[in-house]
Formats: C-alpha cells, sequence, structure tokens
C-alpha cells in the first residue's frame, strides 16, 4: 500500500507499537523477577518482624501480582496475534501500575513500624525499583511514569505525612530524584523510538520503490508467497503497462514523467481495497494481486484503473494528452498457481492488450495444466 507520509502512515504506528509489545515482553521476565526477588526480600525482613492482617494481605498480593505478570507475559509469547496490541499493551500496563502500587504502598503500611535503618530499605526498594524500570520499560513512556510516580509519589507523601526534618528534607530529595528520573526515562524513549524509526526506514527502503511510494518487485513477490496459500478465493495478477510514456517523458521532461507515474499509483491504490498490495516492478510497469472468486470483479477494476488514467492531463506549454495503459489479467481458480506462472500469463496478456491497439484490458484464464 502507498505510504502518504512515511511516518504518519497506520503502517508505521502499528509496526511502533508491535516493536515497543516486543521489547517489553522481551524485558518482563528480568523486570517480574528482579520485582519479585525485591518483594521476597522486603517480606521477609517484615514477617521477621511483625506479624499483622495487612501484612498478610500485602503479601497475598504481591504473590498474585507476580503470578499475573507472568501469565500475560506468558499468554503474549503463545497469543499475541489472537488478541489486538493495544490489549496487550493496556495489560501491561495495568500490571506495572499494580507492581508499582503494590512497591510504594508499604511505605504507608509499614513504614512506621520499623527504624531508621529499616526505613531506608524501603526508600531504597522505591527508588532502586524505579531506576531499573527506566531501562526495562522506558520504550513505553506511560508504562515506565505508572511504574515510578505509583511507587514514588506514595513514598514522597508518606514521608511528608510522616514529619520531622529529616523526612521532609527526604521527601524533597525523592521529589528531585523523581525528575531527574523522568527526564531520564523520556531521553531512554526518546532513543529507543529513533531507532525503531531508523529500523523501519531501513526496512521501507528494502522493500519498496520509493519514487511512488509502492512495494518493489522482491517485497510484492514475497507478500504473495505469504499470503496466497491463505486464501480460499481464486488469485489475480493485475499487470499494467502505461501506453505512449516515453513521449511524455521525451515532450515535457523526467519531472512530468515521475509525476505521471505518482499519479498512476494514487489510481491504482484507490481503485484497489485497502488489503491489495500494489507495486512498481519496472519503469511504467504495476502489478497487483487479487483475491476474487469471479475474473469480471478484476476486468471491472481494470478498466476504472484505465478510464482514471485517461482523465489524466498534462496542462502547460504543450498540454500532453496521449498518455493511457494497457492491462493484462492473469486469473487461476484456486491458491495452487505459482506466481512466475501467474505473473508471466498477465505479461503476456498485457502484451496482447498493447497489439490490439492499446487502452484496453486482456484476460487469460491460467489452466491447470498448464
Amino acid at each position: 500500500m502507498r505510504k502518504k507520509h512515511l511516518y504518519h502512515s497506520l503502517e508505521y504506528k502499528q509496526w511502533i507499537i508491535e516493536k515497543t509489545l516486543e521489547s517489553l515482553y522481551d524485558n518482563a521476565p528480568s523486570s517480574v523477577i528482579g520485582s519479585f526477588a525485591v518483594f521476597v526480600v522486603l517480606s521477609w525482613l517484615l514477617w521477621t518482624q511483625i506479624y499483622s492482617l495487612s501484612l498478610l494481605c500485602w503479601s497475598i498480593a504481591g504473590i498474585l501480582i507476580f503470578v499475573l505478570r507472568l501469565a500475560v507475559w506468558f499468554g503474549y509469547k503463545q497469543k499475541k496475534d489472537k488478541l489486538p496490541p493495544k490489549f496487550w499493551l493496556n495489560s501491561y500496563r495495568l500490571m506495572t501500575l499494580s507492581s508499582g502500587i503494590l512497591n510504594g504502598i508499604a511505605m504507608w503500611l509499614f513504614f512506621d513500624d520499623f527504624p531508621a535503618e529499616y526505613q531506608q530499605l524501603f526508600c531504597l526498594s522505591v527508588a532502586g525499583l524505579s531506576a531499573a524500570a527506566s531501562g526495562t520499560h522506558a520504550v513505553d513512556l506511560p508504562t515506565f511514569l505508572l511504574f515510578m510516580l505509583s511507587s514514588c509519589l506514595l513514598a514522597i507523601t508518606k514521608l511528608i505525612f510522616h514529619g520531622g526534618t529529616t523526612y521532609i528534607a527526604l521527601s524533597i530529595m525523592f521529589i528531585l530524584y523523581v525528575l531527574v528520573m523522568g527526564k531520564a526515562g523520556q531521553n531512554n524513549n526518546k532513543a529507543l523510538l529513533s531507532n525503531f524509526k531508523l529500523t523501519y526506514s531501513m526496512h521501507y527502503r528494502a522493500t519498496h520503490d520509493l519514487l511512488v511510494d509502492l512495494l518493489n518487485r522482491t517485497e510484492f513477490e514475497n507478500l504473495f508467497a505469504l499470503n496466497t496459500p491463505l486464501t480460499h478465493h481464486g488469485v489475480a495478477i493485475l499487470f499494467l503497462d502505461l501506453d505512449n510514456f516515453k513521449p511524455l517523458n521525451d515532450t515535457l521532461g523526467h519531472q512530468a514523467g515521475d509525476r505521471a507515474l505518482k499519479q498512476v499509483a494514487d489510481i491504482m491504490v484507490k481503485a484497489l481495497r485497502s488489503d491489495d498490495p500494489v507495486a512498481r516492478i519496472g519503469g511504467d510497469e504495476f502489478v497487483t494481486f487479487l483475491f476474487l472468486d469471479d475474473v469480471n470483479e478484476a476486468k471491472k477494476i481494470a478498466d476504472n484503473i484505465l478510464q482514471r488514467i485517461q482523465e489524466m492531463s498534462f496542462p502547460g506549454k504543450h498540454n500532453y494528452a496521449g498518455l493511457s495503459a494497457s492491462i493484462g489479467i492473469a486469473f487461476h481458480h484456486n491458491n495452487k498457481v505459482k506466481y512466475s506462472q501467474l505473473l508471466h500469463t498477465a505479461d503476456s496478456a498485457c502484451y496482447k492488450s498493447k497489439e490490439r491497439g492499446k487502452n484496453q484490458v486482456t484476460v487469460i484464464l491460467v489452466k491447470d495444466n498448464a
């Protein structure tokens, strides 16, 4: 499909979400195990000092969150394609928020019951896990902020309400820490997204014709091989070759020729369904493959394309109006046909359209024993 703008296309946004999810869930085991290890240490420390219903509830909640985070991670690894990316992203954010709240609420539940040296451990656990989150969660800034703010703000408010000059000073230091870590998280996020953008750009350049923003020959064939076995319909390749394109270039110049190619690309994209791939495979040659049961549907699409190309105009000094196109369609009734055979047949059909006077469509049905 044609990209109106490389970094504003729907495909790019979906690709970023997918890469973000991959990064989050690849880091999930270390994040989950690290958080649970801190939880286990604090739980052990608490149970050696106090026994209370709140401690029991907090401990059960910690184990439950640990199990749920692992379950979400396992679910993503096994069934990520069965549910939309937004589900997995929001699930990860919710579990991370729960973990942050669990970490910070310990300050409110148990901070007052311990001497200063133990209270330092509570503060260090909040600060340490937040620092670690800047690495494991920063690829998705909302996830990082949900974890850091939920835990740190609970710690800061507890220190303020605890009272005393030392604790107020500690709360101020915590606030400065949150500001610094927030900036670090933003910087990490920008660096990761820049890397994603560069990777996407390289992938796009390797799979697309940059002049008209359509697929190139190699990627078109790859998509055919990937998607055709999945269809239960017939398969058609529509092969378009412009008529009188060289005279247009000679008359109006190559810039006008390039603009004409871009217009033809737009015409083909708009004439097709949103998921029909379109490629430029030669100087003025374009192809698409369609999954349908009636070849007449493909012919109607082709006739529409021819009409719209005929309506193209090139006003100016020369007022060129001789551009048209010839189209060949090769159709097979199921998905067993080979790409090379179908493309060759469509090319032959296009050549026949030119022999018959150009600006028309020729259809060839590919036989099973062909």
